[in-house]
């Protein structure tokens, strides 16, 4: 999964008041145009540009494809496109397909993305291979998780070198819930690249939602903050430490995921329930006003307009709790 494709799902509770909030991923339509742009370059081992490398987008929220090819430079260029998180698939004839995921702005500008790729001895990457990743890829995006893992075993019944895929059942595990099958896709992967993020942020992920902190965070640990580009990386593990109780470091990674994205409304609206469990009123205030500066359309955007009435008017001491 790349980085965990939804925003993890949070609950509160407030004196005199009880609000229950499921959240799994945030809101778009189904559109894919926007502000953004993409661009990257691919590359050889040694650093030699590989051409014609197909370079496939998936907007993980809207569940968009679209499709890219790198030019005699390597390069690529995927403009006017929607900001959040996307996925993206390299494969090339002659070499190792390679998976990541990063986050997409339509105010700030990112770096290009620099891939390099291993050649295989044989050529795995046959145009069958391509279309079960799309076909699978396809009913990913539609839901249908159970139809895509057959379509990603398809692959691997044929090129089991192709560890790679293992990822992506892995997600479709994690979607249909089944947290144990998910880890032994990850750990498959992991074994072949032990410092993939992705894959230590996805597995800290699962035993997190499997109820063992201490596994989790052992995972966490593992990772090189400063290798992390992406401010939902840091969002989702905020939100890992706040439905587990651990209130201090979900308020350090919430804001190590607006110091990437200063516009990420969701992680001020986050901030401000970590805020209102510790009774620092003021800066809860902070945070929900800002929410709501930057997403006043938001389906949450009236809960946090109650919760500022409610810190205006309430002397009480107010309290978030993990369900």
């Amino acid at each position: 999964m790349i980085e965990m494709k939804k925003l993890t799902r949070t609950s509160l509770w407030l004196s005199f008041i009880l609000i229950f909030i499921v959240f799994s991923s945030l809101a778009f339509s189904q559109e894919w145009r926007g502000r953004g742009r993409l661009r990257g370059v691919v590359s050889t081992e040694d650093g030699q540009p590989i051409p014609d490398v197909k370079v496939i987008l998936q907007h993980v929220q809207i569940g968009a494809n679209i499709e890219f090819t790198t030019d005699q430079k390597g390069k690529w260029v995927a403009a006017n496109i929607r900001g959040g998180e996307w996925a993206i698939d390299f494969i090339a004839e002659g070499y190792e397909p390679k998976k990541i995921s990063t986050t997409v702005s339509e105010v700030l500008r990112g770096k290009p993305i620099e891939i390099s790729l291993k050649r295989t001895q044989k050529n795995i990457v046959t145009d069958k291979v391509t279309e079960l990743l799309v076909a699978g890829n396809e009913l990913f995006d539609q839901e249908k998780y159970a139809e895509a893992i057959q379509e990603y075993q398809s692959i691997l019944k044929e090129n089991p070198e192709l560890y790679i895929i293992h990822k992506n059942i892995g997600n479709a595990y994690y979607e249909l819930e089944d947290y144990d099958s998910a880890i032994r896709h990850y750990e498959l992967v992991l074994n072949k690249e032990p410092d993939s993020t992705d894959v230590l942020i996805a597995l800290g992920n699962m035993y997190l939602e499997k109820g063992d902190l201490e596994k989790g965070l052992s995972y966490f640990n593992q990772i090189d903050m400063g290798k992390i580009t992406s401010p939902i990386t840091f969002y989702n593990i905020g939100t890992s430490f706040f439905n587990k109780g651990e209130i201090n470091k979900a308020v350090e990674y919430y804001k190590k995921a607006i110091g990437l994205d200063p516009n990420l409304s969701d992680a001020y609206y986050q901030l401000g329930l970590c805020y209102l469990n510790m009774n620092e009123k003021e800066d809860a205030k902070e945070s929900f006003k800002k929410f709501l500066e930057l997403a006043p359309d938001s389906p949450k955007a009236e809960t946090a307009k109650q919760m500022l009435k409610y810190l205006e008017n309430e002397s009480e001491p107010a309290k978030v709790c993990s369900l």
